[in-house]
């Protein structure tokens, strides 16, 4: 096992705090690092660690995009619209069931043959880069044929639920219009277009209308901090610290004695009240 890529912490480093010198809890405390990382990112709700983040957003009436992570190091890119990309279908006509999804980072394929035989198939877009690439990745699966009709970055293909493809061809779409106009809140995470960023909808009377539709933008960006705050360090510390050293205590006992011998355990209320107050200011509020 290693350190994931948004550990907060390292193992040598959180040795040095619990003043461990042994290395054979090594692999139990990069565990503990990883599993605490996860839990501190999901309570705060955003990215801590540096990397990039790929999403489709809701649009406001007044152009401004909220982005889900601040503070917002880049844009890379903002795009919107929608052009066919790949067409889904089965192969099979015996078939009981074929679905194609788009998810976060991959397509996933239900088939359910005659039989009642199910396979899933997981196309990660790191594997498949492009979306000629996972087109031929599909066309190889048994079961389903695909075609690439126009090769974009498969981070661009609108996230979709299951789609059965049985009796209808799938045309899975991407993102194709960018717009390179806008104004970066670094800070507070939001991306503000310009007035007229979007082209008239001359059919419907409807000047620059903005795609305020669900989901409609697409954002990739660079988010988190690339030089971690004190605050979240030391939160990840005690996390790491009270997992460690309680992993063979009971935790219904808050303190015992024997003889001569007592001890007393903080109450948890107060403990987790410590560690919320660290990490407090860096939660994200919808």
């Amino acid at each position: 096992m290693a350190l994931a890529s948004n550990a907060l912490t390292t193992v040598a480093d959180v040795k040095t705090y619990m003043g461990v010198t042994s290395s054979s809890d090594d692999t139990l405390i990069e565990t503990l690092v990883n599993n605490v990382s996860d839990q501190i990112e999901r309570w705060c709700d955003r990215v801590i660690v540096q990397r990039t983040v790929t999403e489709f957003l809701d649009a406001r009436a007044d152009r401004t995009i909220a982005l889900s992570n601040a503070p917002v190091i880049s844009v890379d890119l903002v795009a919107y619209g929608a052009r066919d990309s790949i067409s889904v279908s089965s192969d099979t006509a015996t078939d009981l069931l074929a679905t194609v999804s788009i998810e976060e980072d991959q397509a996933r394929l239900v088939r359910i043959a005659s039989d009642g035989t199910s396979t899933i198939s997981t196309l990660t877009f790191a594997s498949n880069p492009t979306t000629a690439t996972l087109s031929a990745a599909i066309d190889a699966l048994t079961g389903f044929a695909s075609t690439s009709i126009h090769n974009a970055p498969s981070f661009t293909l609108h996230r979709m639920g299951g789609r059965n493809v049985l009796d209808a061809t799938a045309f899975l779409t991407v993102a194709s219009d960018d717009e390179n106009e806008y104004r970066v809140d670094f800070d507070r995470g939001l991306v503000h277009l310009r007035a007229d960023a979007f082209p008239a909808d001359d059919s419907k009377r409807m000047p620059n209308r903005f795609p305020n539709s669900f989901q409609s933008v697409l954002v990739r960006y660079s988010a988190g901090y690339s030089t971690l705050p004190n605050a979240i360090v030391q939160a990840a510390f005690e996390l790491i610290s009270d997992a460690y050293r309680g992993r063979d205590r009971d935790r219904a006992i808050n303190n015992e004695s024997l003889g001569g011998y007592s001890y007393t355990v903080r109450p948890w209320a107060e403990w987790t009240a410590n560690v919320n107050s660290l990490l407090a200011p860096f939660r994200r509020v919808r």
